[in-house]
């Protein structure tokens, strides 16, 4: 018999604080909920730690595409969300491992037949891809180029409507070429994959303390999209770190206590550098 539901996840070893948070969260908020991680090469210390949340499926990413430009960070791992359509799961919800959940996700499965439920961006489909490349994929693929895409870090599908999922993406990949998905990834080939078939979910399942914070008050799911995580020393404060720093403990992430460290040390150099202008001033 199929299960109804999970919620899967993907990572490595440099992404482990996200996934330790991410499970915790969800431990928090939906911890009737089946978990699945799909292990890119976690240390044998990360990966028992995760097998107290969730299931581990050991997998290596599919392709290989060498990243280039401005999110030439994304690893290869972020390719593993294709797994989801092998789950043995009626619905699949995934979530990248750099966010965390604040609230219930039982709205999120609610999709139509056919359909695969996502947060929109507000850029089109044609601007996800480089210039050189938008003449060939258009005329070949004939897709609505003016579409506003869909933001890869978080969707919701039934695996058995997708059994062809990492199929379509190698044949892209066989296609077009690597080097024309070195962009963002995931992020270009999914939405070529379910373009047309998006059925539109709140964005508040998708929200970017970068992007999203003057029209959302309420996340349900927190997405920090940058290349600078809040488990990296230097993260703003200001961009939901607390939401994130809630969900991480020191058993999980030991490192979490240089990050608390850094941050006093800089809160306590504010400090004394207001009271010396404050000084300095007096002085006059």
């Amino acid at each position: 018999m199929i299960e109804t539901r999970c919620i899967a996840t993907a990572g490595d070893a440099n992404y482990y604080p996200g996934v330790a948070a991410l499970l915790r969260s969800l431990k928090r908020t939906n911890p009737e909920i089946p978990l699945i991680v799909f292990d890119g090469g976690f240390t044998v210390r990360q990966r028992n730690r995760i097998k107290r949340f969730a299931g581990v499926v050991r997998k290596e990413p599919f392709a290989g595409i060498t990243g280039r430009g401005k999110f030439s960070y994304i690893g290869d791992t972020t390719l593993l969300k294709f797994e989801v359509a092998e789950l043995e799961f009626d619905k699949v919800l995934f979530l990248d491992c750099d966010t965390v959940v604040l609230d219930r996700l039982e709205n999120a499965f609610e999709i139509p037949p056919g359909r695969v439920g996502a947060v929109r961006e507000r850029t089109a489909l044609k601007n996800i891809f480089r210039l050189k490349d938008r003449p060939v994929l258009m005329k070949v693929l004939g897709l609505e180029w003016e579409e506003t895409v869909i933001n890869g870090g978080m969707f919701v599908l039934r695996p058995s409507e997708w059994k062809d999922l990492k199929g379509k993406a190698e044949d892209l990949i066989s296609a077009f070429g690597a080097d024309t998905f070195s962009k963002t990834k995931d992020h270009q080939l999914l939405n070529i994959i379910f373009s047309g078939k998006i059925h539109d979910l709140p964005g508040k399942y998708n929200f970017s303390p970068v992007y999203d914070e003057d029209g959302i008050t309420e996340p349900a799911v927190i997405h920090y999209l940058e290349e600078k995580k809040p488990w990296h020393a230097g993260y703003p404060e200001k961009l939901r770190y607390r939401e994130y720093r809630e969900n991480v403990s020191v058993g999980d992430c030991p490192a979490i206590l240089v990050v608390d460290g850094c941050r006093k040390i800089r809160r306590v150099s504010r400090i004394l550098s207001r009271a010396a202008e404050g000084l300095f001033r007096k002085c006059e």
